[in-house]
């Protein structure tokens, strides 16, 4: 399956640690079609490893390319953060949820070697949940929300980008 978006989209990719965000990215989009922004990348943890991934964030969303960005999305103020950049740069912003239960996601930890304590994943799942069971996603504005499980974001083959419109200049009377 490949999914597709206009190629002045932001596509924040959401979901609990271990759901697969990170393996989607890598397999499915072309960075050097799209700028992608994942904390996996970054090889230094730490303190600052978030402020640093809020300002990557910010460049890819003011840049040209399509930007798409891995997100645990739970947390409303960055979700509508990343989603207020994007209008005020008249970019259409899309929300891809990947959803895994706990055990699933923990078993994606551990195959990436890098696991989440239980009391951050206590408290992941449960912000997890009340995401999806808030229904008021569609009304923040978002271009599209889908959702979808693990097995069926390992089908996404990749992500394609289609010329986003524009309008045709005005003619001089």
């Amino acid at each position: 399956m490949e999914l597709t978006f206009p190629s002045d989209s932001v596509i924040v990719v959401a979901g609990v640690p271990g759901a697969g965000k990170t393996t989607l990215l890598r397999r499915a989009v072309d960075r050097d079609l799209a700028t992608v922004v994942d904390t996996d990348d970054r090889t230094r943890r730490g303190p600052l490893l978030y402020l640093g991934h809020y300002a990557r964030i910010a460049a890819a969303v003011l840049g040209t390319k399509p930007a798409v960005i891995h997100s645990r999305g739970t947390k409303t103020v960055a979700r509508r953060t990343i989603l207020t950049l994007a209008r005020l740069r008249g970019r259409p912003a899309h929300l891809l949820l990947l959803h895994a239960d706990r055990a699933t996601a923990e078993a994606g930890q551990r195959a990436r070697g890098r696991t989440v304590p239980a009391d951050e994943m206590d408290r992941q799942v449960a912000d997890w949940k009340a995401l999806l069971s808030s229904g008021g996603l569609h009304a923040e504005g978002w271009a599209t929300v889908q959702l979808m499980d693990r097995e069926q974001a390992a089908t996404v083959t990749a992500m394609r980008f289609t010329p986003a419109y524009a309008p045709a200049p005005a003619l001089a009377a």
